[in-house]
């Protein structure tokens, strides 16, 4: 394919330093119209992403990507940004008089070249670049929230370490009888999901046997009626839920930071649940559909608790997954709760209590993973994906009181944030407060105070650990509270908007003792 455009792009006699500019500035506008349409490309593709998000994905692995996403970008920024630069660029090069070939031999472009406009537009296009560029900028800093997180980031606050509770060296103290525990992160599950007469967002419940299981057991809510947590900064991403959930730590990056890969130590300095229950003689498998290495997970739970990673890259190595299957993320949800049937088996006939860690897909944005299971109440595909999770999470719960084991284990259901999916809540009333769903079946403690509780992701630490019939001395593990206590959160101390605010900000201790490997004085 010959590009006869860009071969003839010049006339002979425009000097170097006007090619070489123009040149330049052709290159900075391809930047500037990236930009613009990568952030039109999160508008429409995302309902909510913030800079430390887009931060860790670019600074971890990407291997294993829904390739759905990967295609609407490259349709976004390849389809969009460079066509539209390509005729910007022809534009820019007619009206500065520098068109070679047939153009330049054309007697009306002679006529144009010999007036004052050719040369007004040559003086004019180094400001205009830059006005562009700046306004491309603009236009991303503000849809990323750039301009708070590098004003935060100048700031600094000791809120993390006035309030941190090691649980390294936390009394915590397990029955003598341990209990199992199978933990599901439910991709992008909210409590906004129920029906309005239920504390949600909608006339017809999205996900009424979700909704039939927090009524049946204990769930946590900010309200009288199912609600849920809500998510801080760090922890409003999958990666991030997974770690704050099991660490009650946000996760906190800067663009200088490069130690979130698979190959480095992941926040060295933080002690997990898995850490807590690996000590404790739990055998610790994280099942998945979709590869491990993918935002660095793989490393996080392999260095925080050892645990086996059952990934569809290991499916495949076993032989239960044919070598070349590849749907949605990896695998789909009805084969995902397939092995953990299996699995959840072998691990009961060991001689020591088990944590069983599941991370479901199929509600991933955009529009969720239609299966052969899906139910069609709903005109949105995002609504029957969403019901026909909760209908397999309810019919696994099921299944699992059937087994002999289930007396002795307690199962934790938690969404890992809030949805992504942009169409879906864009009709949510500003005044409703959308939180992350959560359940806990069959824990060994009592739940008094599960109403009208503010609080977050990070809770679900010494919560988890608590349904476990552990003690917990304080009743507080990272920035964590154990929600079966009395205790107050940290939110419910400081207020939502006042943590949020001070975990924005940059934290010597969180970099020096948490995030890094502390330097040996």
């Amino acid at each position: 394919m010959k590009f006869r455009l860009f071969n003839n792009i010049f006339s002979e006699d425009a000097d170097t330093k006007t090619k070489r500019k123009t040149v330049i500035l052709l290159f900075l506008i391809l930047a500037s119209n990236i930009l613009l349409f990568l952030t039109l490309w999160l508008n429409f593709e995302f309902d909510d992403v913030i800079f430390d998000q887009f931060l860790y994905q670019i600074k971890t692995p990407v291997a294993g990507s829904q390739s759905s996403i990967v295609a609407s970008c490259v349709l976004y920024l390849g389809g969009g940004g460079i066509t539209l630069t390509v005729i910007e660029s022809f534009l820019i090069i007619l009206l500065n008089g520098i068109c070679g070939g047939k153009i330049s031999a054309s007697e009306k472009y002679k006529k144009y070249k010999q007036t004052k406009y050719p040369l007004i537009f040559k003086k004019s296009f180094l400001p205009f670049v830059i006005c562009y560029c700046l306004t491309a900028g603009l236009i991303f800093g503000i849809r990323m929230g750039l301009f708070d997180y590098f004003n935060s980031s100048i700031q600094k606050s000791n809120y993390i370490e006035d309030n941190y509770i090691d649980p390294k060296t936390a009394d915590i103290r397990f029955p003598s009888e341990k209990r199992n525990l199978i933990y599901i992160f439910v991709e992008s599950m909210e409590s906004s999901f129920v029906s309005k007469k239920d504390g949600g967002c909608f006339t017809e419940d999205t996900i009424p046997l979700l909704t039939r299981l927090a009524k049946e057991n204990t769930s946590f809510s900010n309200t009288t009626k199912i609600g849920g947590a809500r998510t801080y900064s760090g922890s409003s991403w999958t990666a991030g839920a997974m770690v704050s959930q099991t660490c009650g730590l946000p996760v906190k990056i800067s663009l200088t930071d490069d130690n979130l890969t698979a190959d480095t130590d992941y926040m060295p300095g933080v002690y997990s649940i898995g850490e807590v229950l690996k000590k404790n003689g739990y055998r610790q498998l994280l099942l998945l559909g979709s590869d491990a290495d993918f935002a660095a997970r793989s490393a996080y739970f392999k260095q925080h608790g050892e645990y086996e990673i059952l990934d569809v890259k290991e499916l495949k190595m076993q032989g239960r997954l044919p070598e070349n299957y590849q749907e949605w993320w990896g695998f789909e949800d009805k084969k995902l709760f397939k092995f953990a049937k299996e699995e959840v088996i072998k691990l009961a006939k060991w001689d020591k209590p088990f944590n069983l860690t599941i991370l479901t897909a199929d509600t991933h944005f955009p529009n969720g993973y239609k299966c052969e299971d899906c139910p069609k109440t709903f005109e949105s595909q995002y609504r029957n994906v969403l019901m026909c999770s909760a209908n397999r999470i309810y019919e696994f719960c099921e299944w699992l009181k059937k087994q002999d084991f289930y007396e002795n284990t307690t199962v934790v259901i938690c969404g890992d944030h809030l949805t992504m999916e942009p169409h879906i809540m864009s009709k949510v009333n500003d005044d409703y407060t959308r939180t992350i769903y959560n359940c806990i079946i069959n824990p060994s403690v009592t739940g008094e105070f599960t109403q009208n509780r503010q609080f977050t992701t990070i809770d679900m630490y010494p919560t988890t650990l608590a349904a476990l019939g552990a003690e917990i001395k304080g009743d507080r593990l990272g920035l964590g509270t154990n929600l079966f206590s009395a205790k107050k959160t940290l939110t419910e101390q400081y207020g939502f908007e006042y943590s949020e605010g001070e975990l924005q900000k940059k934290s010597d201790f969180y970099d020096s003792n948490l995030f890094k490997i502390p330097e040996e004085k």
